[in-house]
């Protein structure tokens, strides 16, 4: 399935121009996805003059920062140095995480983080057929829970199904498992958490999963008609950020009521942006728990209880969190949901381009340009170097802008 997110890095483009009434260059990783730093590429062809003139803004949005591996990997993109020759001081990392020391360590650099929501207006576009889809149920299980990938910051997804399992609800459970990734076996794997490792034989109580990288991105209708409240394996668990994918926002969008498996405050998080969730109905203190281990129990405890209503608690429940889904799926699809999110994105680029207009001095692309320093001028106009004139095109430009301060 090809994800075209260059459409979404484009509005991007467009918003933060109309806000800094100047050039900006856009990076993101391409492929879509990929966390090596030679595929963090501009959107567009720029030459020299683009690149020096305008300030960077670098897409970090669709995975969670990890300001630690590129550090170690000795990137001059994302970690504590930056490759970009603008004449500002200052580059902008757009992420999509809150409660995050990725965040701080950022900010200490030469860096400006600016948040937004980029799932949700992912998520949007991703989904947006799910409006017009009536879901006609014939409930054959209880929960639906998509798991594939388990290693990295998901490796607590398998012990969720060794809990299930241990629970006895397995079977009250439309869900799969992948015994290998990346040529690995979950039994041989060095797990970061080792309390996430499984103690059963997950083959023995599961199919394999067949689902591909891309299946966050859609959705099957027959899974959301045979089951009843869907289960969302978040990428992240194990740790203290917010960082909610498009995965949070599939059962809104279908129209299913969920239980959420993600990092404490998440259900908080998405009644920020508008959302009511299930908390009058069945226990949802599960997000108050900090601890990632107790967390994780509390939801596998919830799920015991849930199969454990009789007929008639299960359909009045059901019938009370249906009015919940029905508000829940409108909000989504609603106008005021695009431009709450819009205008967050708004506001936080307007203060970073802020911050860049009050402290920028453009110090340091002066002094890497004094006539001494400037070894690798071309002789004759190029896209991609430049001429002794365009050094002194920059710098006229760098003295209107401090003397129009």
């Amino acid at each position: 399935m090809s994800i075209p997110l260059d459409r979404l890095y484009h509005f991007i483009e467009s918003v933060a121009q109309d806000i800094f009434q100047d050039r900006v260059v856009i990076y993101r990783f391409y492929p879509h996805g990929s966390k090596n730093v030679e595929d963090l590429t501009p959107i567009c062809p720029v030459t020299w003059s683009d690149w020096t003139t305008a300030v960077h803004i670098y897409c970090n949005d669709q995975e969670p920062l990890n300001y630690e591996y590129y550090e170690q990997t000795g990137s001059k993109s994302l970690g504590n140095l930056r490759r970009n020759r603008s004449m500002y001081d200052f580059s902008l990392l757009l992420h999509s995480e809150d409660r995050s020391s990725n965040i701080v360590k950022y900010s200490s650099g030469n860096f400006i983080p600016v948040y937004y929501w980029s799932h949700a207006i992912i998520a949007l576009d991703w989904f947006r057929y799910a409006e017009h889809i009536t879901l006609k149920k014939q409930s054959k299980k209880t929960f639906l829970v998509y798991n594939r990938a388990w290693s990295g910051t998901r490796e607590y997804r398998l012990k969720f199904l060794d809990l299930i399992v241990k629970s006895d609800i397995h079977h009250q459970c439309m869900t799969w498992a992948t015994p290998i990734e990346k040529e690995t076996h979950y039994s041989n794997y060095q797990f970061t958490n080792i309390e996430w490792a499984p103690t059963c034989v997950l083959e023995d109580y599961f199919s394999e999963s067949t689902a591909d990288s891309n299946y966050s991105a859609d959705f099957d209708i027959r899974d959301y008609n045979d089951t009843d409240i869907e289960v969302v394996l978040e990428t992240i668990f194990d740790d203290n950020r917010l960082h909610l994918s498009e995965k949070s926002l599939r059962p809104i969008a279908v129209g299913q009521p969920f239980i959420l498996a993600a990092t404490h405050g998440s259900l908080t998080y998405l009644h920020r942006y508008g959302f009511q969730t299930f908390g009058d109905i069945w226990d949802e203190t599960y997000d108050t728990i900090v601890s990632p281990s107790d967390r994780l129990r509390a939801i596998v405890k919830l799920m015991s209880e849930i199969v454990s209503w009789d007929s008639a608690t299960r359909a009045n429940k059901m019938l009370q969190a249906q009015a919940i889904v029905d508000f829940n799926r409108d909000h989504f699809f609603s106008l005021d949901f695009f431009n709450k999110i819009k205008k967050e994105l708004v506001d936080n680029f307007d203060q970073a381009f802020g911050i860049i207009r009050d402290k920028n001095n453009y110090n340091h692309w002066l002094d890497r340009h004094k006539p001494g320093k400037l070894k690798f001028l071309s002789p004759t106009p190029n896209p991609f170097y430049p001429t002794l004139q365009d050094i002194k095109s920059v710098q006229d430009l760098i003295n209107h802008k401090l003397n129009s301060q």
